[in-house]
């Protein structure tokens, strides 16, 4: 099994929480197949849901089968209505084959940037320090282009952390501030990279 295939199950009983490290065998349709562990053959029940941890996104899974040498989980159903998962942050770094085109403008001044990794609530990307300025104290406006459906997003955005990385460069991380309909947009991308990432 290759190291990059990697996960973690988080599971909570009432008193308190075990976490383990699996490896994903692979992934049918829905449902992603474990490998399963002392422990959890132990506490994963059927029907429970847990949560699967896989490189930037965790997410509630439930346990649909089990046996001496796999767990199977499903994957959160898809909702227009619900972020993917609890939270609004099953953040995912886009495909290098099919990218996510992003353009940012600020005082007339468009510019497009490689988003880093995107969530339905905000995405990142990585600019050298003379770029900060551009950002700080100010909402930008945003156009992302999906390659999914030929989707795109219009709305902006406010710059909410900075991160000095190791060679010197920013990762910088922005809230969107976007429709509730594109909010949908975003989640139908998130969700089918997520998919694409386990199958990776």
């Amino acid at each position: 099994m290759k190291d990059d295939k990697n996960a973690e199950v988080f599971i909570f009983e009432d008193a308190f929480f075990f976490t383990t490290k699996v490896n994903i065998k692979r992934v049918e349709g829905d449902k992603v197949v474990l490998t399963i562990t002392p422990l959890l053959k132990r506490f994963a029940v059927l029907g429970k849901r847990i949560y699967l941890k896989y490189r930037s996104f965790a997410l509630p899974v439930k346990v649909v089968g089990k046996s001496e040498e796999d767990l199977i989980v499903t994957l959160p159903e898809l909702n227009p209505e619900r972020p993917v998962g609890d939270r609004k942050s099953a953040r995912v770094k886009p495909s290098h084959v099919h990218p996510v085109r992003l353009y940012m403008e600020v005082n007339g001044d468009r510019k497009e940037y490689q988003v880093e990794d995107i969530s339905e609530g905000g995405f990142s990307i990585i600019v050298d320090p003379k770029d900060l300025d551009r950002f700080l104290g100010r909402e930008v406006g945003v156009h992302i282009e999906f390659p999914v459906e030929v989707e795109e997003v219009r709305g902006s955005a406010k710059l909410v952390n900075v991160q000095e990385l190791e060679d010197g460069r920013l990762k910088l991380g922005f809230e969107m501030i976007i429709e509730d309909a594109d909010t949908v947009k975003v989640r139908f991308y998130v969700y089918s990279r997520i998919k694409e990432i386990l199958r990776e």
